[in-house]
């Protein structure tokens, strides 16, 4: 099969850390490599659509050894099925999902085939498209993650709850992260206030949030504040600048925790911490990035279980969570280049 496959070298990769850039070529290329294996317990995906994230661009720039394949969220059809397999997959059936790209040599979405455990993937229903199913990948598992399990809150399993009089701050509102993120906080029964540009304003309501502030404004905690003084949960789904910081702020009356999706270091403010999510934990497996000097990161039991259940439900509740706008490239892995290079520049936009 063809796949896009990591080729930096270690020096080359730590520059690109250290300078937050992008030098030496793209990072990887397209090659002919083996189709994946299965184990008793896996599916084999042949793979139709994929969706693309700063972490494939920031895993080709930096994080990924050579060999290693890239890309987390996809859309296909199941080629194989597992002999133990006893979800009831079958050749045929429609299967989206995310996996941890960009570290192995076996496992990443851009690719011709992919291999999933058979309990971490979900049933795409008949109306929805493959490109709009890809949208559930590292974007809406991240929601999940922040909201679900580590500020506790419910697990959507129906309708929408009744809103109650809890707000929730979600900073960045109109990235692919944000609106999945007002959408499930939304979907338990939090007013969500968030903030955006002001020609996102109309995007991140028709998604759900109660009120949306202007980021670019000085005094955008102070607003947040007075309109809303009891905030005491925050996401920041942009985690750079002056973000978390804003956070922190909206949180200073109750103090509270900000999840965030990048490191922060600690608060100043009185009350409130920082507690960084990091969404590949969901798949049950230890890893270190730039081993070994890299960070180490432990087995996350109750994360994978989130996601086997948040997958599991998924198709019965996709007009509450729904699939948020897609921007098509270029067929093949052309296509892939070019929007890991829009990702990079930050032309992306109130899509995905």
């Amino acid at each position: 099969m063809k796949a896009l496959v990591s080729n930096r070298s270690i020096v080359t990769r730590l520059v690109n850390l250290v300078c937050s850039k992008s030098v030496g070529g793209q990072g990887g290329h397209v090659k002919d490599v083996p189709i994946p294996t299965i184990s008793p317990d896996d599916i084999l995906v042949k793979v139709k659509a994929v969706a693309l994230n700063p972490t494939d661009f920031k895993h080709l720039d930096a994080i990924s050894p050579p060999h290693s394949i890239i890309g987390c969220d996809y859309a296909g059809v199941v080629e194989q099925v597992g002999s133990a397999v006893k979800s009831g997959w079958k050749p045929g059936d429609r299967v989206a999902g995310a996996v941890h790209g960009g570290l192995f040599p076996n496992k990443g979405a851009f690719a011709e085939y992919l291999v999933v455990d058979s309990d971490l993937a979900w049933r795409i229903p008949d109306e929805m498209s493959d490109t709009d199913a890809t949208t559930y990948g590292v974007s809406a598992v991240t929601a999940m993650l922040t909201l679900n399990v580590r500020h506790g809150l419910p697990f959507v399993q129906g309708d929408d709850a009744a809103l109650g009089d809890e707000a929730i701050f979600i900073y960045a509102g109109a990235t692919s992260a944000g609106l999945f993120h007002i959408q499930l906080a939304k979907a338990a029964g939090y007013r969500v206030v968030t903030t955006a540009s002001p020609r996102s304003f109309d995007l991140v309501k028709a998604y759900g949030a109660s009120a949306v502030f202007n980021y670019k404004s000085a005094t955008v905690a102070a607003d947040v504040i007075k309109a809303y003084p009891k905030i005491s949960k925050a996401v920041d789904c942009f985690s750079e600048g002056k973000s978390t910081s804003v956070c922190a702020e909206v949180l200073r009356n109750n103090g509270g925790t900000v999840i965030t999706l990048l490191p922060n270091g600690k608060s100043s403010v009185p009350g409130v911490t920082y507690d960084m999510v990091v969404a590949y934990t969901v798949f049950g497996r230890p890893f270190q990035w730039l081993p070994p000097v890299g960070p180490k990161f432990e087995t996350r039991p109750a994360d994978r279980e989130a996601l086997v259940r948040f997958y599991k439900v998924l198709p019965t509740i996709t007009h509450v969570l729904k699939p948020i706008p897609t921007v098509k490239q270029k067929e093949g892995f052309e296509g892939i280049f070019d929007g890991l290079n829009k990702l990079r520049a930050g032309a992306v936009a109130g899509g995905k």
